[in-house]
């Protein structure tokens, strides 16, 4: 046992040696394994597919500069105003918002429809910037070094002695590290309560937005707690929170409390995701089902969101991957058309349209999967179905280099494995 812990504070001394930086809101120093410009580079590096991943962004222009806008006004008066921020409101219905690290930061279409006034949505984003400011992702980051570090001592130790169980040993040390981390989450997500209080009223916000957001929640917790499971996963929320936003409220100067709420400039800036929030709820439990194997209820679900909102790509591209799921093909590849037209930049919607119309329209196929490559580029889904059109297009080639690439995207995973059979067939 003293051996493993020599082994295991040994890799933890090389990653404590690493560098300590001054936390800009608490003004206390904690290690930094990652530094300022390695947080803004890994936010940059990871927004492009967190947005994609979320449906892609809503495409509405009053409601983008709505966001970015609020959100600025937030993030210019936290404690860290010189980080390139970026707001973005996407497609996703669950209700949810979450901040990458260096300040990129979305929120979903579930929410937006959900909340009353700009003051909320001021709320919201303070509460997102404030994971941001504190460098909650790179405290977490840092945690999980730490924990894989010791992990990985201890691991190489136990291999090299032969230590019975050592396996579930392992297992109850990431188990031990992982409550660890849910216990600080806690901590962090009142810190960024607080944090998201001061930036809105800074920003000149109402601080009764705050309120008005948590009752909502909690409400939707109630009534509806499969809309906000992912978000209360990320981001716990109590009654216990909303007490404690209000004490801190009635601290407030009387002229600070008694701001009015901001509603109708927000209902017009978001009219359309309003009015549109049935639909998308519908989408949403679509999805639910098609995650569940439930397919002819989802593709009720999602015909019926269809037929309430027909412009809307996302969802006639949820409801292609439906109708393909009943082996309804020809109403499906129909259906991906529409959505890859009308979605534009949603990834999702250009790879459904691409693997769907593999075997009617390869140049169709092929044209949608150059797009999606554009959107999210690096998948090797998509390289695999490149090869794909390519090779019906007898553009033999062409789809060996294409299959290639998907080998060196994927090399130890079943894509990479498929891509790498067929180059064989090829030659």
């Amino acid at each position: 046992m003293r051996r493993w812990l020599l082994v295991a504070l040994s890799s933890l001394g090389l990653v404590l040696a690493v560098g300590c930086s001054v936390n800009p809101v608490t003004g206390k120093s904690q290690l930094d394994l990652m530094g300022e410009a390695g947080e803004i580079q890994m936010g940059q590096n990871y927004y492009p597919g967190a947005i994609q991943g979320s449906l892609g962004p809503i495409d509405e222009r009053n409601v983008q500069a709505t966001v970015e806008r609020v959100g600025q006004a937030v993030a210019t008066v936290g404690h860290r105003p010189g980080l390139p921020y970026q707001f973005t409101a996407v497609n996703d219905p669950e209700v949810n918002a979450f901040a990458l690290p260096g300040g990129k930061i979305c929120i979903t279409r579930g929410l937006l429809s959900r909340l009353e006034s700009e003051d909320g949505l001021a709320a919201v984003l303070g509460h997102e910037t404030g994971h941001v400011t504190a460098r909650h992702a790179v405290s977490a980051y840092n945690r999980q070094i730490m924990a894989t570090a010791i992990l990985v001592g201890g691991a190489v130790y136990m291999e090299s002695q032969d230590v019975k169980n050592r396996g579930l040993i392992t297992l109850g040390a990431v188990i031990g590290t992982q409550v660890v981390l849910a216990s600080y989450s806690r901590q962090q997500e009142r810190q960024s309560d607080e944090l998201g209080l001061e930036y809105a009223v800074k920003a000149g916000y109402s601080p009764r937005g705050m309120v008005e957001t948590q009752k909502t929640l909690l409400a939707l917790q109630k009534g509806q707690p499969g809309a906000v499971e992912r978000l209360f996963a990320s981001h716990p929320m109590s009654a216990e929170r909303l007490d404690t936003a209000e004490k801190r409220i009635a601290k407030l100067p009387p002229d600070v409390q008694a701001r009015p709420l901001r509603r109708e400039p927000y209902r017009v800036a978001m009219a359309e995701v309003i009015q549109e929030r049935p639909a998308w709820d519908l989408a949403s439990e679509g999805q639910r089902l098609l995650g569940q194997d439930k397919d002819r209820d989802a593709e009720g679900k999602l015909a019926q969101a269809v037929r309430m909102v027909p412009k809307a790509g996302v969802i006639r591209t949820l409801h292609a991957v439906s109708l393909a799921s009943i082996k309804q093909k020809g109403a499906a590849v129909d259906e991906a058309r529409q959505g890859a037209r009308l979605s534009g930049d949603v990834f999702v919607s250009r790879l459904v349209a691409g693997e769907l119309l593999l075997e009617p329209d390869p140049a169709a196929a092929l044209d949608n999967l150059e797009n999606a490559e554009k959107l999210l580029p690096g998948q090797p889904q998509v390289s695999l179905l490149r090869g794909d059109a390519l090779e019906k297009l007898g553009r033999k080639r062409e789809a060996a280099a294409a299959y290639k690439e998907a080998v060196d995207r994927d090399p130890n995973g079943e894509v990479g494995a498929e891509a790498a059979r067929r180059m064989r067939r090829l030659g």
